[in-house]
């Protein structure tokens, strides 16, 4: 017999970057949440109440946290212009009940990286947590022989993780991070790169910003976020001779789509 539908999980904490943009720290009630990957994700629901019937209502969110850190699963979380979901979930505080899965999901994941490669990770927007799970778990032992992050948003507010990133990237010669805005007033006083994080892969300012090249021999490519984004740079690399991982097909070029309301 099925067991009926309840939320299982509760937010134990929230952080708001500003009123469209936030953290959100949820646990199990019943201990920590089961083991993943980095790189993988849950789903988080709401339950709602239509013709007599329960219905769960659920939207997919990478976990932020290191896999090793399992006493909650932390959400870097957007909300999206006329997204039901997400009007809902920005509704939330710390004591509220929302309903979580049993396991975490994805194939975005460093199954499969060689160690001694160098890792690149691509995002935009709130896609970049995915990408700090990695960097968390893996620590002051990572598999990797440099990692290079870039993170393209519209506003420079619009940032996740950069003070944890720029203050990486000033102590580990072989962590490159590079923040990108496309819509930043001119007049604000950002300093950093402005442009979309295709930009940053060509190859002559991929070198500049790097010091190595961006070479399918030493490097894999992940790429997570906007779609189109994707999209483009999958046209773009396996012309530069990268090849699309697959479960049954190893390669050095790995997509993860993300897009939530």
């Amino acid at each position: 017999m099925q067991s009926p539908l309840a939320y299982n999980a509760t937010v134990i904490r929230r952080q708001d970057v500003h009123d469209g943009l936030m953290w959100l720290w949820v646990a199990l009630d019943d201990g920590e949440f089961p083991p993943f990957k980095p790189g993988q994700f849950v789903s988080v629901g709401h339950i709602s109440q239509a013709g007599g019937r329960r219905n769960l209502v659920k939207r997919s969110y990478s976990i932020g946290s290191s896999a090793h850190e399992r006493r909650d699963v932390e959400l870097f979380i957007v909300r999206v212009d006329d997204g039901e979901f997400t009007a809902w979930l920005f509704e939330q505080r710390a004591g509220d009940r929302v309903w979580l899965p049993p396991t975490a999901s994805g194939g975005f994941t460093l199954d499969g990286f060689p160690r001694g490669a160098d890792l690149v990770l691509v995002s935009t927007g709130t896609a970049i947590a995915p990408c700090v799970s990695m960097l968390r778990t893996y620590g002051n032992d990572p598999p990797w022989r440099r990692a290079v992050v870039i993170n393209g948003v519209r506003y420079a507010a619009d940032f996740g993780y950069r003070e944890e990133l720029s203050a990486r990237a000033a102590r580990d010669p072989n962590f490159v991070y590079l923040p990108m805005v496309t819509r930043e007033p001119p007049d604000s006083g950002w300093q950093g790169l402005r442009g979309r994080v295709t930009d940053a892969l060509e190859p002559g300012r991929y070198l500049s910003h790097v010091h190595a090249p961006l070479a399918p021999e030493t490097c894999h490519v992940y790429l997570c976020g906007n779609p189109m984004m994707i999209e483009e740079l999958e046209a773009e690399l396996s012309a530069r001779g990268f090849h699309k991982h697959t479960p049954r097909h190893a390669g050095n070029l790995h997509l993860e789509k993300y897009w939530t309301d």
